[in-house]
C-alpha cells in the first residue's frame, strides 16, 4: 500500500509503487491465498486479459502470439517487467513506456481503505505499505502556487474544480467587504488569483470539525488523516527533503536497487526562500489555526513549526493553547 501524497516526487513514486503494489499482488496470487480478499480476487480473474494485451500492443509494446499470458498471473509477471523495464522480456525499452496511458493501471483493483471488507489484509507482513512526506508548511505553499495561483490557461492540464475554487475564494471577499450576494455573473472573479492569505483563511474554515478535515482536497489534507498514519504500521517512510537519499534507501530495502532511478521528479524548480516568503506576510491571527491544524504532522514526522514561521513568542502562544 503505497499513500501517493500529492506534490511529494508524484512523478518519480508512482511507477515504482505501482510496481510493488501489482508485485505483492501477483505474489499472494500465486503463493498465499489467505492474503488475497476471495471476492477481489474472483473479479480478478475475470479480467479481459486479451484486451489489455492489444492495449500493449497499441501502446509499442511487443508480444509475440507464442508469449501471450494464458491466465491472470502470467499477464502480471509480463506487466511487471513493462513497468520496470518497458518490455515484456527485461529489455529497456526508448522511451520507456508511461503505464498511466494504459487501460490496465485503472482497470486493476487497487487496494482501496474504504473498500478492504478484512483491514488487517494489508497490515500483513507480506504487503509493503510506504509514505514519503514532505513538511507541511512546504507542502501547502507548493500547493497553493500550483493549483490556485496557476491558472487555467497556464496548466499543461485542466483542473476546472481549482478554477470554481479560485473564484470561491474570491466572492467570499467580496461578500465580506461589500456586504452583499456573492455568485453574480459580472463580480469580476473569473480569472482572478487570491491571495495566500486568502487561500489560507479560506480552507481554515470550521477545521476545529474533524468531518470537515476529512473532506478537504487532498493537496493540503493532513498526513495523519489522508494517510491513516496512526492506524497504519508503515515499513517505510521517506522524507522530500533528503529524497535522493531516501528514495535508493527505500529500492534497496525492497530490492529494487538497478531500478531506474533517474525518472524525473516533477520538481517546480522554487527553493526553500520561495516557499518561506508566502508565510512572511501571513498574520497572526492565521498562525495558530495552522499550527493546530498540521499538529500531528509535525509531531509525527518530526518537523518544525520555525522552519517556515520566525516568531518565536506567537509560537510559544500557540504551543500553549494546546496544552
Amino acid at each position: 500500500m503505497y499513500c501517493p501524497v500529492p506534490k511529494v516526487a508524484t512523478k518519480t513514486l508512482l511507477t515504482v509503487m505501482l510496481y510493488m503494489h501489482v508485485r505483492d499482488i501477483s505474489e499472494h496470487l500465486e503463493n498465499n491465498w489467505t492474503n488475497v480478499d476471495a471476492a477481489r480476487a474472483r473479479l480478478e480473474q475475470m479480467i479481459n486479459i486479451s484486451a489489455f494485451i492489444e492495449d500493449l500492443r497499441q501502446n509499442a509494446i511487443t508480444i509475440p502470439k507464442t508469449e501471450e499470458p494464458k491466465s491472470l498471473a502470467a499477464f502480471l509477471r509480463i506487466y511487471l517487467n513493462i513497468l520496470r523495464f518497458g518490455s515484456i522480456n527485461g529489455t529497456p525499452s526508448s522511451p520507456p513506456l508511461n503505464p498511466w496511458r494504459l487501460r490496465f493501471t485503472f482497470a486493476f483493483p487497487y487496494l482501496r481503505l474504504r473498500s478492504l471488507s478484512n483491514l488487517s489484509q494489508i497490515f500483513s507482513p507480506s504487503f509493503t505499505r510506504a509514505i514519503f512526506v514532505r513538511h507541511p508548511f512546504e507542502r501547502l505553499a507548493s500547493a497553493y502556487k500550483e493549483r490556485i495561483a496557476t491558472l487555467a490557461r497556464d496548466r499543461i492540464q485542466p483542473e476546472p474544480e481549482y478554477d470554481v475554487m479560485r473564484e470561491m475564494i474570491c466572492r467570499r471577499r467580496k461578500l465580506a467587504r461589500e456586504f452583499r450576494q456573492p455568485f453574480q455573473k459580472s463580480d469580476g472573479c473569473n480569472g482572478t488569483i487570491p491571495s495566500f492569505k486568502e487561500f489560507i483563511r479560506y480552507i481554515l474554515v470550521s477545521t476545529h470539525k474533524p468531518a470537515v478535515i476529512a473532506r478537504m482536497n487532498y493537496h493540503w489534507k493532513p498526513y495523519s488523516v489522508l494517510c491513516q498514519v496512526c492506524k497504519f504500521k508503515y515499513n517505510f517512510i521517506g522524507k522530500y527533503e533528503m529524497f535522493n537519499d531516501h528514495f535508493t534507501h527505500f529500492l534497496k530495502r525492497f530490492n529494487l536497487s538497478d531500478w531506474n532511478i533517474q525518472k524525473p521528479n516533477g520538481a517546480s524548480g522554487l527553493t526553500k526562500w520561495d516557499y518561506q516568503k508566502f508565510y512572511l506576510t501571513l498574520p497572526d491571527e492565521l498562525i495558530c489555526p495552522l499550527i493546530r491544524l498540521y499538529d500531528e504532522d509535525f509531531r509525527l514526522f518530526n518537523y518544525r513549526v520555525d522552519d517556515y514561521i520566525n516568531r518565536t513568542t506567537l509560537i510559544q502562544n500557540c504551543n500553549r493553547l494546546k496544552t
